[in-house]
């Protein structure tokens, strides 16, 4: 089968159509596979995936992440997270992430090991609100002015998760410091190569978070920031971006290596629940954080 595909924006991003993730011959697969190696964000419409098949189907890209924040898991496949405002019936959260405004970042960039591969699955999401952006930081890369790219080659940046106060950490555990002490204590600052290249395509990214890393080494704090924020000015154009209007059945795959992402608030009042797998990429196929460590 040769994929048939639509483009999201003209500068990248591909819809692929007339594909059912939950019965899929390996020849789609791979295809599926070539393609994710080549365009770091992929679409597929009108899916109905188990929680078995979403973990099934991921984990035929590599091994599965569990997350840090066990709040999140699901207690049958703690592979998957759960992205929801919604309760269980004692009061508790459900999941993480709210129905607050969440900031451009890199998933896991402040762990040692970061999982650098997603498959997000809505399951139930509101018809407006909540958006999520996708900044692609391959494309920064082969656009950025020398200068900028020159100060930024070579060099390691350190990240830390839920140090600023709009984090989203920050915000799910607020008036909880007990158990903000509990996940700062497992999640020690982390340092990673600031490009990434991908050995099987030759394509570098731009791997800096402008809300988690702290500190570019050799420069001093002000002189990180300033730097931070000159290649998040560059990257963050629009021909960079492409926003999505979720839909209830939608399956996006992001490559966290190549792109940022972030979301736009909605009203409280309305559900959403998603499920979200993470995946450690193969570093012979991907670019990875720290491939030797695999």
């Amino acid at each position: 089968m040769t994929l048939q595909t639509r483009a999201l924006k003209n500068t990248f991003g591909h819809e692929v159509l007339d594909v059912d993730l939950a019965n899929l011959d390996a020849k789609t697969f791979d295809e599926i596979y070539k393609l994710w190696q080549e365009e770091p964000l992929l679409l597929f419409r009108r899916q109905s995936l188990t929680e078995r098949e979403q973990v099934e189907y991921s984990k035929r890209f590599g091994d599965l992440d569990i997350l840090v924040r066990d709040d999140m898991l699901s207690p049958i496949h703690p592979e998957i997270i759960y992205i929801t405002a919604l309760k269980r019936p004692d009061g508790t959260p459900m999941g993480g992430l709210g129905t607050y405004e969440v900031y451009w970042h890199h998933d896991q960039i402040y762990r040692e090991r970061p999982a650098s591969g997603s498959i997000f699955y809505a399951i139930e999401v509101p018809e407006n609100g909540g958006q999520t952006s996708f900044c692609n930081t391959k494309l920064g890369y082969d656009t950025m002015p020398d200068n900028l790219r020159n100060q930024l080659e070579g060099r390691r940046a350190t990240a830390k998760y839920g140090m600023k106060a709009e984090s989203s950490t920050q915000r799910d555990f607020k008036g909880d410091p007990e158990t903000m002490k509990k996940i700062n204590d497992r999640t020690p600052p982390a340092t990673h190569n600031i490009i990434l290249e991908n050995p099987a395509t030759g394509q570098k990214s731009i791997y800096l978070d402008p809300n988690k890393t702290l500190v570019i080494e050799d420069l001093n704090e002000e002189e990180s920031k300033e730097l931070i924020g000159a290649a998040s000015q560059h990257m963050l154009q629009d021909d960079f971006i492409y926003q999505h209007s979720w839909r209830n059945g939608d399956v996006i795959m992001w490559d966290n290596a190549r792109l940022w992402h972030r979301r736009e608030p909605f009203d409280a009042n309305l559900p959403r629940f998603a499920r979200r797998t993470t995946i450690f990429l193969r570093p012979e196929d991907f670019a990875v954080p720290e491939p030797d460590l695999g």
